[in-house]
């Protein structure tokens, strides 16, 4: 089967080469894939930002169709639609995955990172792990579940958005489209959306089309102010960050009211962050990092999408064949991409 590899270290140095079909073992279900999510790790693999020990099959977000049915897994069928979480070799015995929390277990190694991933035809995934999806979704929404369970994971579990809530959501990448329309769902009273100049062609508009009430480019006005203006002097109840950058988060400190909660998702460069601390502390913010995605948020995802009440097609600007990989690299490079999804 053909596989997009990270053949050694080194900007660029991925080839498409022919690799064996994996083999199903017993308690795993092989999965014929169909459609798979870029994200933003696979680019840092591809400009070598990333740190992996090649060779690797590169990538983690998919759907597909199960090939074939280990002899000690139940409840799964040859021909069944389905997707399946990443914590594939996470040890279920820590404090962790004890916890319900396995994507954060020390000894987790996940497909496109640590393992071999899903930028091929074929995957063997523990059953434990994957979820059926109905006929209702598309093998390419399918396919970027796993970050929008990431951001259900920040919003719902982690920060709690509750009803009337103002949330303020930094960064209108995929992330940040994807909290606009959890926060609306989970019953946000005003949802507003902070981008730049290079935004507001493309993904400030997609932010209107979500319904996201106001839209504020930073590039032309002082967010903080906006934001002031628009609670009457109190501030944001809640602030997304999805930028990873030090403005956004600052900014985001600014905007807040007093007892606000700021979710972080964003991951920086690797640039240091300088966090204005004392205006936090004396603000007394609840302050959230978040990281990956719980089993329970996947399960949220996936109903939501059967309800028709989340949109996943909205974010995704761009469809091509694996082989045309590279051109999507090139097109993340000019950030002309919103999210892509590559079929084998």
């Amino acid at each position: 089967m053909k596989a997009v590899v990270k053949v050694k270290r080194g900007k660029n140095n991925i080839e498409i080469h022919e690799v064996e079909k994996p083999l199903c073992q017993d308690n795993e279900v092989l999965i014929n894939i169909k459609a798979i999510g870029v994200c933003g790790t696979d680019y840092h693999i591809y400009t070598d930002e990333y740190d992996t020990v090649p060779p690797l099959i590169i990538g983690h977000e998919f759907s597909g169709v199960i090939a074939e049915v280990g002899k000690n897994v139940k409840g799964f069928n040859v021909g069944e639609r389905v997707i399946s979480e990443l914590s594939v070799q996470s040890c279920g015995v820590c404090r962790y995955c004890k916890t319900g929390n396995p994507q954060i277990c020390l000894d987790k190694k996940a497909p496109g990172t640590h393992i071999n991933g899903v930028y091929t035809e074929y995957i063997n995934m523990p059953a434990a792990l994957v979820h059926k999806i109905s006929d209702n979704i598309s093998f390419e929404e399918a396919a970027v579940i796993e970050p929008a369970a990431i951001v259900a994971h920040s919003l719902l579990q982690r920060t709690k958005i509750e009803p009337e809530d103002f949330v303020v959501v930094i960064g209108p990448g995929p992330i940040g489209l994807l909290a606009i329309q959890m926060a609306k769902i989970q019953g946000a009273r005003k949802v507003a959306i902070v981008g730049t100049d290079i935004d507001k062609d493309s993904r400030l508009k997609i932010a209107e089309g979500l319904g996201c009430d106001y839209i504020i480019n930073a590039s032309a006005e002082d967010p903080a102010d906006i934001i002031y203006e628009l609670t009457e002097g109190l501030g944001a109840d809640v602030v997304v960050e999805c930028s990873g950058s030090t403005p956004g988060i600052n900014s985001g400190i600014n905007m807040l009211r007093k007892q606000g909660r700021m979710c972080v998702i964003g991951i920086p460069g690797p640039e240091k962050i300088h966090i204005e601390w004392k205006k936090a502390v004396i603000k007394a913010l609840n302050i959230v990092c978040t990281f990956s995605s719980s089993p329970l948020s996947w399960n949220w995802v996936i109903s939501m999408l059967d309800r028709k009440a989340l949109n996943l097609d909205s974010i995704i600007s761009h469809k091509e064949p694996l082989e045309r990989y590279e051109y999507i690299f090139e097109e993340i490079s000019k950030g002309n991409v919103i999210k892509a999804v590559l079929l084998p």
